[in-house]
């Protein structure tokens, strides 16, 4: 049992026992002297076991209710009363198969459906007319607002306040309109030179490291994450601040360490305390706090510069700082937050780039003709680039259905739902929605486990509305989309003008991604050679 339902389990019984019996000596007319000289008879073990007693009682009744309110709902077979489908999912998770299990539940209990964790009923669904529902009606969904990877045992990362996590109200609003206006694709053609020139300046850093080991295999997950903290800290804080870009390796490491053990921490209580015991763990904790002191650093001098220069809209620090500015509570450690949501967002590119060279790399026919496209790229501007790059473009959109950067997400259902299949989705219940499962649904897309880039080659015309969730949709679209795609196309002519990435021998044919958790990430097949192009 988990350390949430534990102590949730002791609250509830206090609660009763302290409540049920104050009822019964009121209505027995004993005085308050009188039912406290009883309590003392009675004794302390006496009054624990008691409220054990009654907590386990009303916990099970509790359940019973939840189940019976939920009777008939499609969905897998609970395993045990209590624990629900809880244990099968996490055997599932720590086997790397929670995506194969969730696929087995949408084919045998349809597009929606009910699992249980614990005493908890959870809603899944892959079909879109829901999903369209839960992204766009933001009366009747909200984002979820409690989920605890926004911590790492207990230390703050980006909390629940940032211009991402936050769920809804005026502090949402106000900070995705400020901050929305700096990723918008006009904005980003004015910024196009600027962002060009960082990717290249970022590259070159990179193949300078790569040319001093040129035996030494590249780890494409940690090459593309030091290239974007790299691009991050060019975008925020200029070239020469060694706060980011001058410590790109070192954030990067923060970041693959906080992704490592974040979803851990989703574990039985002792597993929990025995895996916070961990060296490592502790270490990583040291090292979110202190990148949380080089975010305020960042922010100071930021403020600084604003107060002396102005609002800079091509500076994203200024953003969050105007963004934080007009909340309803003014609260420095927000800002901190937006920063550290920066952080890890922005890996998302790397992981995305690593896959999609983990991918095309081992299909010949694809990879030259991306070569091609990229020796021949008209660079003069975003739209010639865009243009020139249409394959590639393909090619990346490809590689976000397969692999979309998150896996599932979650809402949150703010009143009583009823869904179109006659579920009944009630108030404060999660519903959850399967990015992974629906790219990979037969019923919307031919050959689905195939890597074909040309299925998008009439854009999102054939594509059926909310069957393809790479940067999700509705209100809360991701604000970096279009950020996202230009400095990845940026990456790739950058790299492949200048080196051929080979596999390292005896993973010619190597693939895998890690699905145990939110965000997907490649796990074989990353470890590549690259070859200088010159005089090739």
């Amino acid at each position: 049992m988990r350390a949430g339902h534990v102590l949730q389990l002791v609250k509830r019984g206090v609660i009763t026992f302290i409540t049920v019996s104050a009822v019964i000596f009121f209505l027995l007319g004993v005085s308050w002297s009188d039912f406290t000289s009883f309590m003392y008879k009675f004794g302390i073990p006496g009054v624990l076991v008691t409220m054990l007693i009654v907590s386990f009682l009303q916990y099970t009744y509790v359940t019973y209710k939840a189940h019976k309110a939920h009777e008939g709902y499609p969905g897998p077979e609970r395993e045990s009363f209590f624990t629900g489908n809880y244990n099968q999912m996490r055997e599932a998770q720590n086997k790397n198969q929670l995506f194969e299990l969730l696929a087995e539940w949408v084919k045998c209990h349809g597009d929606t459906f009910v699992f249980w964790r614990h005493e908890s009923p959870k809603f899944f669904t892959t079909d879109p007319d829901v999903i369209k529902s839960m992204l766009t009606e933001i009366t009747i969904f909200k984002k979820a607002d409690s989920i605890p990877n926004r911590t790492l045992f207990g230390q703050r990362i980006t909390g629940t306040s940032s211009f991402l996590t936050v769920s809804e109200g005026q502090l949402w609003a106000q900070k995705r309109k400020v901050m929305s206006s700096y990723f918008t694709k006009i904005h980003m053609a004015t910024m196009y030179d600027k962002m060009r020139s960082y990717i290249d300046r970022g590259l070159d850093q990179q193949f300078g490291e790569i040319s001093r080991n040129r035996d030494t295999p590249v780890d494409l997950v940690e090459f593309y994450g030091e290239l974007f903290q790299f691009f991050l800290g060019a975008l925020g804080c200029d070239l020469d601040c060694d706060l980011v870009s001058g410590n790109a390796k070192f954030h990067n490491d923060i970041i693959q360490k906080i992704l490592k053990w974040v979803p851990q921490q989703f574990r039985p209580y002792h597993e929990y305390l025995k895996l916070r015991m961990q060296p490592e763990v502790g270490e990583t904790i040291e090292k979110v706090i202190e990148l949380r002191k080089i975010a305020n650093q960042i922010l100071t001098v930021k403020r600084n510069s604003m107060k002396e220069k102005g609002f800079d809209p091509n500076d994203i620090v200024h953003h969050i700082i105007k963004g934080n500015s007009k909340t309803p509570k003014k609260d420095p450690s927000q800002e901190m937050d937006d920063m550290m949501t920066l952080f890890l967002v922005i890996d998302n590119m790397a992981k995305t780039l690593a896959t999609f060279f983990v991918r095309v790399i081992r299909m010949p026919e694809i990879y030259t003709k991306i070569m091609e496209e990229v020796r021949g790229a008209d660079l003069s501007s975003l739209q010639t680039m865009d243009k020139s790059l249409r394959y590639t473009e393909m090619a990346i959109l490809e590689c976000l259905r397969l692999h979309p950067t998150l896996m599932r997400g979650i809402r949150i259902a703010k009143k009583d739902v009823n869904l179109n299949n006659g579920m009944k989705v009630r108030a404060k219940s999660l519903i959850f929605f399967g990015q992974l499962i629906l790219h990979k649904n037969p019923k919307y897309w031919s050959d689905p486990e195939e890597f074909i880039p040309e299925r998008f080659a009439q854009g999102s015309a054939t594509i059926a509305p909310f069957t393809y969730l790479p940067f999700v949709a509705g209100p809360r679209v991701c604000m970096g989309k279009h950020l996202a795609m230009l400095s990845m196309k940026l990456s790739i002519v950058g790299t492949l003008r200048k080196f051929h990435l080979v596999p390292v021998p005896g993973e010619e044919k190597e693939m895998e991604w890690d699905n145990r958790f939110t965000i997907v990430r490649p796990t074989k097949g990353h470890m590549v050679h690259f070859l200088s192009t010159a005089g090739a």
